[in-house]
């Protein structure tokens, strides 16, 4: 066997079901290969979603080291911040399966340019290695209570009543149900499901592609890339007649290992909408102030906030 390929019987159980996932990637939506194997998630996992969030109202969110996460891959590694109130039992879960070392030596099994990375199949592993509850279920959350964190950018925006971000995360706004959730804007990662709303359980995927707002609202969005989406960008893409599956998983194709941050790793900050840097942005997207643009006919502009995101650095 070549060493850039996984075993036939690991790469056999994945395409099983791909019949399923292009069923549901019909209907745009990414999904989650298998129904996990209980209906709730353990008591213990839903406590630890109550980890705390640093807040401020600087000009820099500092993600809180166990809300950070890193997969490393053959190719390089991905940061991911977390925030809970986007959704705390799947913020919970994702680190509990972390945690239990569950994605180390998966794959990147289904890669679409310019939509998804997806990884974490709930059927390429021993199921006896780890507790039912761990592989089980998780109750949607698509939407969570507005948070008064959350500043608004927009309010014209295709998709939502408003748009703006909470402590740089890109978030939809509906004052009057008092509701926010997540976008589905470049980098943000999320939980894939089936068809019933209720069935994540292990896999996530990434958006590497533009943004497919389509999608808000209908997943539970956990958080967002801070450093990798080059990495992410040289996956091996899959077969698009399969959904986007690999036909091979690819040594490339790994998650060799996944953690979650200690107090003594690189703390990573996210701009916020006071930093300077990013309210120019937002005026000359807004005004076209700036030499460049000579016809400014339909202005002031709408803001896409996918477009206009937040920077993310170590090094504020």
């Amino acid at each position: 066997m070549s060493r850039n390929t996984v075993s036939d019987k690991k790469a056999a159980t994945i395409k099983r079901f791909t019949l399923k996932t292009l069923i549901l990637m019909s209907l745009g939506v990414p999904i989650a290969t298998l129904p996990a194997l209980a209906s709730e998630p353990s008591e213990k996992l839903a406590k630890t979603s109550q980890s705390t969030v640093n807040s401020n109202t600087d000009k820099w969110f500092e993600v809180a080291q166990q809300q950070t996460v890193t997969f490393t891959t053959p190719l390089g590694d991905v940061v991911i911040a977390l925030h809970p109130a986007l959704a705390p039992k799947h913020v919970a879960r994702f680190k509990a399966l972390i945690n239990a070392k569950f994605y180390d030596n998966q794959h990147f099994y289904r890669v679409v340019d310019g939509f998804v990375a997806q990884a974490g199949s709930n059927d390429s592993h021993d199921a006896t290695k780890f507790e039912p509850a761990l592989l089980s279920n998780i109750d949607a959350e698509f939407t969570l209570p507005l948070s008064g964190n959350v500043v608004s950018i927009e309010n014209k925006d295709m998709f939502a009543p408003e748009t703006g971000f909470l402590d740089g995360f890109a978030v939809g706004i509906d004052k009057d149900k008092q509701q926010m959730w997540g976008l589905h804007c470049p980098g943000v990662v999320a939980f894939a499901r089936n068809s019933e709303k209720d069935t994540a359980s292990t896999e996530f995927y990434i958006v590497i592609g533009q943004a497919p707002r389509h999608l808000d609202r209908n997943m539970s969005v956990v958080g967002r890339v801070v450093k990798g989406m080059d990495i992410l960008q040289k996956l091996p893409r899959g077969n698009l007649a399969n959904g986007g599956v690999l036909d091979t998983l690819v040594e490339n194709s790994t998650i060799v290992s996944a953690k979650v941050h200690k107090p003594q790793d690189t703390p990573y900050f996210i701009q916020t909408t006071n930093n300077e840097e990013f309210k120019q942005r937002i005026h000359i997207g807004r005004t076209l102030d700036n030499p460049f643009f000579h016809d400014n006919s339909y202005g002031p502009r709408p803001i896409d906030v996918c477009y206009h995101q937040t920077k993310a650095t170590t090094t504020p």
